[in-house]
């Protein structure tokens, strides 16, 4: 009986309360990560930490991907990478993004409990970045995001990609990671997301995207909905 009334009052908690709804999110997701991680060891399978039931959650590219945001205008980021390139090109996106005064990223050093992940992956597949974000159908709000950035093209010299595209790269990934879509315009946000650091209109673009109402879903359940972008080799 007992059991029955604290299951009862979680789950008006996890209804009514959006703290407590965010915190059972962000300890589902970790435990999640956790146990894919154990069953890559045991089975010797590759898994991913963005992998759910398909009842919890929709995957989506490019052309059909998930909007949200976080919210607040801050978030805390684990940066994990060996190279030294791609640790001073996040290092200073991550200064350029705080300069703009639009969104906050604070650094930790716990990446289980860390917002956003910036991590290496090395695929040929025409993406010189790509960032995974993971959002509450219900409330609109990122749960978690993880930011690659691909050393097959950004560190193989043939593709001639110099430190200031590097960084235009990881602030294009972080745009996204921050709740920005592509653009065709003259932005960081460009698909192309090389060519141009920060402008003007993308800090204009954050500003309208928090000062705005979260893009909740009518549904009376939560559900994690996780959307993949990414950035152009060129």
């Amino acid at each position: 009986m007992l059991y029955a009334l604290a299951f009862i009052g979680f789950g008006w908690a996890y209804q009514n309360n959006e703290n407590v709804r965010l915190t059972a999110n962000r300890i589902a997701y970790v435990a999640q990560a956790d146990f894919q991680q154990l069953k890559s060891r045991v089975t010797g399978q590759k898994t991913t930490t963005t992998a759910k039931t398909k009842a919890q959650q929709q995957t989506t590219g490019d052309d059909d991907s998930v909007s949200g945001r976080w919210k607040k205008t801050t978030a805390t980021v684990y940066v994990s990478y060996k190279n030294q390139t791609l640790q001073q090109a996040a290092l200073d996106a991550i200064a350029k993004w705080n300069a703009t005064g639009c969104f906050k990223f604070k650094q930790t050093s716990n990446k289980k409990n860390a917002d956003i992940v910036m991590t290496t992956m090395d695929k040929d597949n025409d993406a010189a970045g790509l960032t995974q974000m993971s959002v509450d159908s219900l409330t609109g709000y990122f749960v978690h995001s993880t930011v690659y950035l691909n050393t097959a093209y950004l560190l193989n010299p043939s593709y001639g990609y110099t430190m200031e595209r590097i960084v235009n790269t990881a602030e294009h990934e972080l745009g996204h990671a921050i709740g920005l879509q592509h653009t065709n315009d003259i932005s960081v946000m460009q698909p192309a997301g090389s060519l141009y650091t920060i402008q003007q209109r993308d800090i204009d673009a954050v500003n309208e995207l928090y000062s705005s109402q979260a893009n909740s879903s009518s549904s009376a359940s939560s559900s994690i909905k996780t959307s993949t972008q990414n950035v152009a080799a060129n």
